[in-house]
């Protein structure tokens, strides 16, 4: 029984993964504890997220046309298995709460604070809720149109604000103690790069799943080279503000006034927001029904995408008092919370299905 009868092509998971790593890294800044070294901390938070991502993949590649929650059955048997699923719609389903709160929390505190985040909130996983009843197909094709409109958008930004970086504010270079360092290139790493853990309910619509190996570790470099760049631009152009503000992506594009006319450019800061979250919300609140349903059995994901909807919105609402509690678990707390599922569980699971020899030959496995 299949719940989900499309297929993308290499490209198109090369954008989405790319698009999804952006996300809310748009206006929250990973490694931003490592000060003016924090695009330093970026690269090391990559090549973290690059054997993360092999592990990711290798474990597809084991199990071609098979979600997360199908091959956890086979590698830790249906009862320890489906435990393990749950964990990890849990996962899937608190980030997209997390990375909705987000846009709540920006748009009431930057753009509009007279109107109540719940507008926002709501607003933003409807939309995401539309997508995800569409299916994968659907949310890989906007990532495309998606994806490539920011970055074009963010390469014209970098040009308009070169007169006003002081490249100076990076130096001098690596003046941080190493522990402070791996810390802050450990959250990099895991937020985002890690996240891409909800591949492994995507992966399995890959109509080529030999090329998931390439098509993710380009798309994990080319959105780390899109956070080395950000972090470079905010640091030269901010200074020491650029590790004190809470989006300051949004504070550096905002000092753009050409000839006081091409002015207020942050509102594309903002557009870019809504472009990647909606991709990041989309591919998690899409793993979270496809798992259910797989777990449950039902034949359609479709009756779970409003209640799911509803429950990630309350969760994203009641979660925070304010804004300064969502930023201090992103940085604070996520690097540590996230560690079983991102890294713990699929690398037992990976040794347990070597050790086995999953998946069997002939009908050896279910």
């Amino acid at each position: 029984m299949k719940l989900e009868g499309g297929k993308i092509s290499s490209s198109q998971l090369t954008f989405l993964i790319i698009g999804f790593t952006i996300g809310s890294s748009v206006i929250l800044s990973p490694g931003q504890a490592a000060g003016h070294d924090a695009w330093l901390a970026v690269l090391a938070g990559l090549g973290e997220g690059l054997f993360f991502a092999v592990i990711y993949t290798s474990l597809a590649a084991r199990f071609p046309g098979k979600t997360l929650v199908q091959f956890n059955d086979l590698i830790y048997g249906p009862y320890l298995g489906k435990v393990i699923s749950i964990g990890y719609l849990w996962f899937f389903f608190h980030l997209g709460s997390l990375v909705l709160r987000n846009f709540g929390d920006f748009f009431t505190s930057i753009i509009y604070p007279e109107t109540p985040m719940v507008v926002f909130i709501l607003l933003t996983a409807l939309i995401c809720a539309s997508a995800t009843r569409n299916g994968i197909e659907v949310i890989a094709r906007c990532s495309i149109i998606l994806l490539s409109l920011m970055l074009v958008t963010d390469l014209v930004l970098i040009i308009l604000l070169l007169k006003d970086m002081e490249f100076t504010n990076l130096l001098p270079i690596f003046d941080l103690p190493l522990k402070e360092f791996i810390r802050a290139s450990h959250s990099a790493a895991t937020f985002p790069f890690g996240e891409t853990v909800a591949f492994l309910m995507v992966i399995a619509f890959l109509n080529n799943v030999k090329q998931a190996k390439i098509s993710t570790a380009a798309a994990l470099t080319i959105a780390g080279m899109f956070l080395v760049t950000a972090s470079v631009r905010n640091t030269a152009v901010l200074g020491i503000v650029a590790t004190t503000a809470t989006y300051p992506s949004f504070m550096a594009v905002r000092i753009i006034d050409i000839a006081h006319i091409l002015t207020r450019l942050e509102v594309i800061v903002a557009i870019d927001l809504l472009a990647m979250g909606f991709l990041k919300i989309s591919v998690l609140y899409y793993g979270t029904v496809l798992g259910m349903a797989q777990l449950l059995k039902l034949r359609s994901y479709l009756p779970l995408v409003l209640p799911v909807g509803a429950l990630m919105v309350l969760l994203s609402i009641l979660q925070f008092d304010s804004v300064t509690e969502n930023i201090a678990f992103a940085f604070d707390i996520w690097p540590y919370y996230a560690i079983p599922f991102q890294i713990g569980i699929p690398l037992l699971s990976l040794i347990v299905a070597v050790l086995r020899g999953l998946p069997k030959k002939e009908g050896g496995s279910k």
